[in-house]
């Protein structure tokens, strides 16, 4: 058992305040057990610095899991995972060295490089269009939105097929149910 995550953001995807919006998606083994959307509470100034933003949130979010997971007695077998689809966080992340550019950076950088040398990580690439937080911060084209979905293993409760025979059930078998029920229980 281990945990992988997707995180992303949407630089300057608030077209009222020009905020970015990060999404991160966690998985068990198949099950989708954590996500969440949110407008970042400052404007980044670059792509890079979003995406960092929505790392370091995620990197949390994991960090609270496996502490959850350890309160259940719970161990994963496998070092947990963290996929991005940006190249210059992915880089950020692994240079311990902060450049000019990255000082407004310096917190979130310390969150995921601690996470990183302690063990309790690994930050892996992925392609874009296998980035399943795509889902959560920007719109997508019916196709690329169908792929996602059906990676992400959710079920419509709505429709789910029948069993024991029952083919669909409607409103009028229903009120005939319970008007029936209301027969049977009515004090002689």
């Amino acid at each position: 058992m281990h945990i992988q995550g997707f995180t992303d953001a949407d630089w300057a995807g608030c077209l009222d305040t020009r905020r970015s919006i990060s999404g991160h998606c966690f998985f068990q083994g198949d099950s989708l057990i954590s996500w969440r959307t949110k407008k970042q509470t400052t404007i980044s100034r670059s792509s890079s610095e979003a995406e960092y933003m929505a790392l370091a949130s995620a990197t949390c979010e994991l960090q609270w899991i496996l502490y959850l997971l350890h309160d259940f007695h719970i161990t994963c077998s496998k070092l947990d995972v963290l996929y991005c689809d940006n190249q210059s966080a992915l880089h950020i992340a692994a240079n311990p060295v902060f450049h000019e550019r990255t000082k407004y950076l310096e917190i979130d950088c310390h969150i995921v490089r601690e996470k990183l040398q302690n063990g309790i990580m690994k930050l892996l690439p992925v392609s874009s269009q296998d980035q399943l937080a795509d889902f959560f911060t920007k719109s997508l084209l019916p196709k690329h939105f169908s792929f996602l979905l059906s990676k992400m293993e959710l079920k419509d409760i709505y429709h789910l097929p029948s069993c024991g025979g029952i083919s669909q059930y409607t409103e009028e078998e229903g009120k005939n149910t319970k008007e029936q029920d209301n027969l049977q229980h009515k004090p002689p």
